[in-house]
């Protein structure tokens, strides 16, 4: 019992003396205590399965960025921006987290997404269901015009980028589908969906000036509502 309680104490300052020296040199925490083995060094690369997964790491995104957040995917639906999204999309805001959206599938531009005149996109009924919540991001973006940014980018690729800690990479359409239940105890049925987990911090880059070099298409959009 003395053993325990010895070591116990030992482990606090050793813990104090790494938060001292974290501060001291601005040094990464997890880097920092994954060199002294009080943390297991985590994979840099890591596969996810099914739905849950995806949908978990978003959540975890919205909950813990400090600055800035990327998701990037086609199709925005209120199945999959439901309540529990919505939330955690203003809490990240309210934490002045700066929050970028890429949307849009470039084949439906000019046919399911249109723009008229004065700037405002319309959506056509045939499609509209894929993109039923871009609405709320409007208003959302109203209230938060400094943090957050959406931007049409036409593409089919779907990622998300926490800071430059991590980023996932996958099938799911993280923004138009969602699960009943993230605790259910058989994820295989939820959906026949893989990505993985990078933390690399080059491939986190990569990722990062890929969407910052996308093109935003609503200008493209712009002009031909303009010359119709």
């Amino acid at each position: 019992m003395h053993q325990n309680s010895t070591d116990i104490k030992d482990l606090y300052q050793l813990l104090a003396q790494a938060e001292t020296m974290i501060d001291k040199y601005n040094l990464q925490p997890e880097r920092f205590l994954e060199r002294l083995g009080i943390l297991q060094p985590q994979l840099e690369t890591e596969i996810v399965f099914g739905k849950s997964g995806g949908r978990f790491l978003l959540f975890k995104t919205l909950e813990e960025a400090k600055e800035r957040i990327i998701i990037k995917c086609p199709w925005a639906s209120n199945y999959g921006i439901d309540n529990d999204l919505m939330l955690r999309l203003n809490y990240a805001l309210d934490r002045d987290v700066q929050i970028d959206i890429g949307w849009g599938y470039q084949y439906d531009m000019g046919t399911v997404i249109k723009q008229d005149s004065n700037g405002n996109f319309t959506f056509s009924r045939d499609g509209q269901h894929r993109y039923s919540a871009m609405n709320k991001l409007f208003q959302l973006q109203k209230r938060y015009p400094d943090r957050l940014q959406l931007k049409l980018t036409g593409g089919h690729s779907k990622y998300f980028v926490c800071d430059r800690k991590f980023a996932y990479v996958g099938s799911h359409n993280v923004l138009s589908s969602t699960i009943p239940n993230l605790k259910a105890s058989y994820p295989d049925i939820q959906g026949d969906e893989a990505g993985t987990i990078h933390r690399s911090s080059h491939e986190i880059q990569r990722l990062i000036l890929r969407y910052d070099n996308a093109p935003d298409l609503s200008h493209e959009l712009c002009d031909r509502a303009t010359s119709a």
